[in-house]
């Protein structure tokens, strides 16, 4: 049993700035990890590598810091990522798979910053931080545990990807059914949220009565979208708030960049980490927002500034984009079909993010 702390008994590896043109402009097989939490970690793939032993990663900045991933064979560490590996004379004492999974929690309570936004993970505050590792045979034990766990995981992933080929040819329609086609700004406006929307101001600002509640929802993909409810006479900053009216598209602008969000009915207000996306009024009849975020979420997931959790969308970026609009009838038809398939795909999700859970505590 080895009980120190984490400095002693790991290596540091140091992040590389490795850029979006610089992935295109060296394209090759060697994978590039950073600080994101989505696929696996991976921002894109290069021709060359400063890493061939293994690893665990961990996110250092963006609402996924801390996560931890096992890393071999020959790749690259990216922005906003660290690696450890042992110190030599701990090779082999430590699984690095084992504490991938054994040390996650331990990793994300030692997190700073915004539980709802952006954290941080320090490298001073890791390097003190004690911990004890059993003898290698438990973790090899404990590991074959989490062996089971991986391969329900698998199962789920394969069930999304068939999910998500159906999800895919739904989404066809003929070519001679556009009725229009040009920048994104033609058809839709983006409005800002309000700056200034604090839980401090949020708590001070209650409604009174019913009829003066508004509701706050945010562009968080997290299972609580919802900051709350505030005065619609509240003034952020001294400005009146500014209350939106569904039906419309609530886009993340930061963490979790260009998810799109919809709200169906009712009034509502958001913070300056979201923007309002809402059909201009001759075009209002002519748009199923639904079916918009079919077809255009992985476009407003590409308008980012970085690929990493700490991402912002561009939105100027995407009033400049090109897009066609079908018959209503086609687009009401899509999201009909599609409804299916995206429930599936939902509780696929709810289960594959319990086996997650369940990989991330510690097996004993």
């Amino acid at each position: 049993m080895l009980t120190d702390t984490i400095g002693n008994l790991f290596d540091f590896i140091p992040e590389a700035n490795i850029t979006e043109e610089y992935l295109y402009n060296h394209p090759g097989e060697y994978p590039v990890y950073s600080g994101q939490t989505e696929a696996q970690g991976i921002l894109g793939y290069i021709d060359s590598f400063n890493q061939h032993l293994p690893c665990v990663t961990f996110t250092t900045y963006g609402v996924g810091a801390g996560k931890l991933f096992y890393r071999q064979g020959k790749y690259t560490i990216g922005r906003n990522c660290m690696g450890l590996r042992p110190k030599k004379i701990y090779t082999d004492k430590i699984n690095l798979k084992w504490f991938s999974y054994s040390f996650q929690n331990t990793f994300y309570r030692l997190r700073i910053g915004d539980t709802e936004g952006q954290r941080s993970l320090n490298k001073l505050l890791l390097e003190r931080q004690v911990i004890t590792i059993p003898d290698i045979e438990i973790q090899n034990k404990q590991l074959m545990q989490y062996g089971h766990l991986e391969l329900a995981l698998q199962r789920v992933d394969r069930l999304l990807v068939s999910l998500q080929k159906i999800s895919n040819f739904s989404r066809q329609y003929p070519t001679d059914s556009i009725v229009a086609e040009g920048k994104f700004d033609n058809f839709f406006q983006f409005s800002g949220g309000n700056s200034g929307l604090t839980e401090e101001f949020i708590y001070s600002n209650l409604p009174q009565l019913p009829s003066d509640s508004i509701q706050i929802l945010t562009g968080s993909t997290l299972e609580r979208t919802s900051m709350g409810f505030i005065s619609r006479y509240a003034k952020p900053k001294g400005e009146k708030l500014k209350i939106f009216k569904a039906p419309s598209i609530i886009v993340a602008r930061k963490g979790y960049a260009g998810k799109m969000t919809y709200i169906s009915d009712g009034e509502f207000t958001t913070n300056d980490d979201a923007y309002v996306l809402a059909p201009k009024l001759e075009w209002k009849d002519s748009i199923n927002l639904e079916w918009l975020i079919y077809k255009y979420q992985g476009l407003f997931y590409s308008l980012v500034t970085s690929r990493s959790d700490n991402a912002t969308f561009n939105k100027e970026y995407a009033e400049r984009q090109l897009i066609k609009i079908p018959k209503i009838d086609l687009q009401n038809s899509m999201v009909i079909k599609l409804s299916q398939p995206k429930t599936l795909i939902s509780k696929s999700n709810e289960t594959k993010k319990k086996i997650l859970n369940l990989l991330e505590h510690t097996i004993v």
